[in-house]
């Protein structure tokens, strides 16, 4: 299938502001004319992701990510490049050609499993409203105090008993049964062949990512035999459990809002809290709170309310959390529900308001995991007090900055009254062992390829800024002047484009460029800093300086030729060439020094 045209293109990046677009998934902050934030793409304290907005693209300087408006939604939502355009073409109601798609295989696959889910959900959602067969999974929706509202806007659905409804209706639109097996939404059989449903008389959960499309399902039982009693999607290549939170892309507006999010476990604690008029909630889709999860609510808070069921399955669920969110640096609090509550029930039986003070009131995770081990350990003696620090020293290390973590330590061995320096002793022999190399880590790791010569950068970079000295470099400059394969990759792209008059347009190049590493470097050759009043100066120089060192290779495989060359009419000519080009470089020697 063709590309998507390029005019096409230019017109979504025209129509998308890329501060808008970037700020739903990061706090951005002006700083001169650019906007500056916490990277979404690796893990760090300190801002070094900067959004240009003239020029519309970011780039990382921690992590080298960078791109423009389509490249942002790939990395952020791991979709294909047409999925991107497809998204923002509907966010900016821009139609695109009904033949444009996908020309590579694996674009087709990544549409493919989107299209299944998409089709799944409409569906569920349909025989959920209007058809006969969804009366009981209505009737259940309205026992737990749903809406239509309620339901329509979160797109809740039902899925039929029949063993393989959702493939008939999949093969009339073209989707296989493999299709569906691949998406999570089909089995294949155990016995014999074919395929079978995975989701069967059901209430169905749609799971969007943060571009709201459906990539997953979690799905309730209705009878009460039925087992397991909620059954979600496998992992599919669109679908991570441990990177994905339920209800993120319907309430990350009211999180940043609020700056705070509260943290649910269950698919029905969200959509009744939200219902409720609590917004600012996110949910786990299967699957413990990851570190992953702790990063992704990173971008939209700075603190986080763990608000999971009274019981002891959901007090363990939070000591998990806790660990997992202190990595962080977010301040993370606990709210204790009753015993016999979860959010769903407490804020049915005492409302919004009771929920939010308890919220507001929430203990400290250091508060809430030592009420947890005095349940399990006599604190009063010395066995449960060493049993107590022992279960704590993972907590203790996982704050990643030095000062948190010798604040965290000091309240433990003064709450626990044992001594500071033997705890400290023992936490720090716990550090010393061998860990996993952490994202934000400047150093380069042995094997990483190193970046082109800085001047090299900065070239490009000046070339993709200041596009009117491109024709004067063409007729003066090869791209093989430069040493480094990547930079005369990024050259050649920029003279191709200027040799058939398309504008010098990095959004266009990255989009053009289907290796990412070149991507990731046409963005930071692009986000180097000039001096506009030196840049004819500082071009002309450039310039100068790689003929030379053009010229000067030339000269020295002119000389290895001119030593084995045998023929008296060989020897001759050589000569003359190597005449020919010390001159020239001599003439651009003198240009150097003028």
């Amino acid at each position: 299938m063709p590309r998507i045209p390029e005019d096409i293109l230019q017109r979504i990046r025209d129509a998308t502001d890329i501060v808008d677009l970037i700020s739903e998934h990061v706090q951005l902050v002006k700083k001169g004319r650019n906007y500056s934030g916490l990277c979404p793409f690796h893990d760090e304290k300190t801002p070094s992701f900067s959004v240009d907005p003239d020029r519309q693209f970011y780039h990382c300087f921690g992590c080298g990510a960078g791109g423009n408006v389509f490249k942002f939604i790939q990395e952020i939502d791991r979709v294909t490049f047409v999925e991107a355009v497809k998204f923002l073409a509907e966010r900016t109601g821009i139609m695109l050609p009904q033949n444009a798609g996908p020309s590579r295989e694996e674009d087709a696959a990544a549409d493919e499993l989107y299209r299944a889910n998409d089709l799944a959900q409409k569906y569920f959602h349909h025989l959920l409203l209007n058809d006969d067969a969804g009366a009981t999974a209505r009737t259940y929706l309205q026992t737990r105090g749903l809406t239509g509202e309620t339901i329509a806007r979160f797109g809740l659905g039902y899925a039929p008993p029949q063993w393989d409804a959702l493939i008939k209706v999949a093969g009339r639109r073209g989707l296989s049964p493999q299709i569906l097996e691949r998406a999570g939404l089909a089995l294949p059989r155990s016995t014999g062949s074919g395929h079978y449903d995975r989701f069967r008389d059901r209430v169905a959960f749609p799971i969007a990512n943060l571009s709201d499309r459906t990539i997953a399902f979690g799905a309730r039982a209705l009878q009460p035999d039925q087992e397991p009693k909620y059954l979600n999607s496998p992992e599919t290549p669109i679908y991570h459990k441990g990177r994905v939170l339920y209800g993120l892309s319907d309430t990350r507006d009211a999180i940043r809002r609020q700056d705070a999010a509260l943290v649910v476990e269950g698919y029905m604690d969200l959509i009744s809290l939200a219902q409720a008029g609590i917004q600012h909630v996110v949910a786990t889709s299967g699957t413990a709170l990851t570190e992953d999860h702790c990063r992704l609510l990173a971008r939209y808070a700075r603190q986080v309310v763990l608000l999971f069921d009274g019981d002891a399955a959901g007090s363990t669920a939070a000591m998990r959390a806790c660990e997992a969110f202190l990595g962080t640096g977010l301040d993370t609090r606990v709210v204790s529900l009753p015993s016999e509550h979860d959010p769903d029930t407490f804020v049915q039986a005492h409302g919004s308001d009771a929920l939010l003070k308890r919220a507001e009131n929430a203990q400290s995770v250091l508060d809430f995991y030592l009420k947890q081990l005095a349940q399990q350990h006599d604190l009063s003696n010395v066995e449960g007090k060493a049993r107590a620090v022992e279960r704590l020293k993972p907590l203790l290390a996982k704050p990643r900055d030095a000062v948190r973590r010798d604040l965290l330590l000091r309240e433990v061995a003064e709450r626990l009254s044992v001594d500071e320096q033997s705890l400290r002793h023992d936490l720090q022999a716990s550090l010393r062992r061998p860990q996993r190399p952490r994202m934000e880590s400047a150093e380069p790791s042995p094997t990483a390829t190193p970046d082109p010569p800085r001047h090299e950068l900065e070239f490009v970079g000046l070339l993709l800024n200041f596009s009117q000295f491109i024709p004067q470099t063409v007729r003066q400059l090869a791209p093989d002047s430069l040493s480094d394969a990547r930079t005369q990759t990024l050259c050649r792209t920029i003279f191709d484009r200027h040799a058939h008059s398309k504008a010098i347009d990095l959004g266009m190049i990255i989009s053009e460029l289907e290796d990412d590493a070149l991507a990731r470097l046409a963005a930071q050759c692009a986000a180097q800093d000039f001096d506009e009043e030196q840049v004819e100066r500082q071009w002309r120089d450039y310039l100068l300086y790689f003929q030379k060192n053009a010229l000067q290779k030339r000269i020295a495989n002119a000389r290895q030729a001119l030593a084995t060359a045998s023929d008296d009419g060989e020897i001759v000519r050589i000569s003359a060439e190597l005449v020919a080009l010390n001159q020239e470089r001599q003439a651009v020697a003198a240009q150097q020094s003028s």
